[in-house]
């Protein structure tokens, strides 16, 4: 159509992987959505399924995973220092799949001198680029043995669930194996990780479409048509992540990020600045006060007790500085996250 362009494909007999490629017209990236299972297990043999994508990218066994969708970690194929010292006893050859897979929650990117593939996902999953050119995803396991990794069963997760365990039963598993459904979203273009940060917080934080049912001949009164918590646009790199309102009526919990690390855009790894008053359009901000992340403490409290550390530090401005015009105007730097509890005049 107009808007869209999709392929579908299926695989297997009876298919039990099924894929939707999608373009939206006028967007820079593609979407993967994806279906698998149950995965068969009728040969006795268990499986593990990928999704690998190849592209002409000389990334030299180089390639970065996101840290809990923050910090983006430079990852090196049969790397002996994953560490940070070297391990020579770290032999990948022996595991040379499992051993250079590595956590994705949020996404990953291969790149050289003149382009970059990334894939967002939207949910953790393990990944890797075994490869030159290559970045894979593993979107479902269904095994028949312990990989002696603790648990002390084969990961065979099924929908009904399982029998008691020894001395009660004898563990078996009931009903067919389970279906895993996600999506993957690929970006190209010149740095990996500007381009996968502008699509993450949209891949991730979705809107949430909420709908009701009334007579067709009823017509329906809105007390308000619209409405936004903003009195202006946030700056592109910043996310507000928490806005909560507390026990008190007209006190409210504020957490602001910084969506962009250093380095990872001309404009988007500069210092953002917030008036904390657009986000209240409705009422006057009758005080700030910044806590800590988890909010249990005033920030300037737990400055004075923090434990000071006597070896030399980089030179740079300290975070959590850059509040002005009466503490309404805050800065944050690069992936930086503040927290405030704020009150607003009734």
């Amino acid at each position: 159509s107009d808007l869209v362009t999709e392929v579908h494909a299926e695989f297997g007999n009876p298919a039990w992987i099924k894929q939707i490629t999608r373009l939206v017209h006028g967007k820079d990236y593609v979407e993967v959505e994806y279906a698998v299972g149950p995965v068969p297990i009728d040969d006795g043999v268990g499986k593990e399924v990928i999704s690998r994508y190849s592209t002409t990218i000389q990334n030299e066994g180089i390639f970065y995973t996101d840290s809990n969708g923050r910090e983006f970690m430079k990852r090196k194929r049969a790397d002996t220092r994953v560490f940070g010292y070297d391990t020579p006893e770290f032999n990948t050859d022996l595991e040379p799949i499992a051993g250079n897979y590595y956590p994705i929650n949020a996404a990953a990117f291969i790149e050289d001198q003149d382009r970059s593939f990334g894939v967002l996902v939207d949910r953790s999953q393990g990944g890797s680029s075994l490869s030159d050119g290559s970045l894979e995803l593993m979107i479902q396991r269904r095994l028949l043995h312990d990989d002696a990794r603790g648990v002390g069963e084969p990961l065979n997760e099924t929908d009904v669930g399982i029998t008691p365990c020894a001395p009660f039963g004898n563990a078996t598993r009931l009903g067919a194996g389970v279906v895993a459904k996600g999506m993957h979203r690929l970006t190209i273009g010149k740095n990996g990780a500007s381009k996968v940060r502008s699509q993450m917080d949209q891949f991730f934080s979705q809107p949430h479409v909420f709908v009701a049912s009334a007579p067709r001949d009823v017509p329906v009164s809105f007390s308000r048509p619209r409405f936004s918590l903003l009195k202006t646009s946030l700056p592109d790199n910043v996310m507000v992540l928490t806005y909560a309102v507390l026990n008190e009526e007209n006190t409210f919990l504020l957490r602001l990020a910084h969506q962009y690390g250093r380095d990872e855009g001309e404009a988007h790894s500069d210092p953002a600045y917030v008036n904390l008053q657009d986000l209240y359009p409705e009422h006057d901000i009758a005080s700030v006060t910044e806590k800590t992340l988890s909010a249990n403490q005033d920030r300037a409290d737990w400055e004075k007790r923090r434990l000071r550390w006597n070896n030399v530090m980089l030179e740079e401005p300290a975070r959590g500085e850059g509040i002005a015009e009466g503490g309404l105007v805050v800065m944050l730097k690069p992936l930086e996250i503040r927290t405030f509890e704020v009150s607003v005049t009734v």
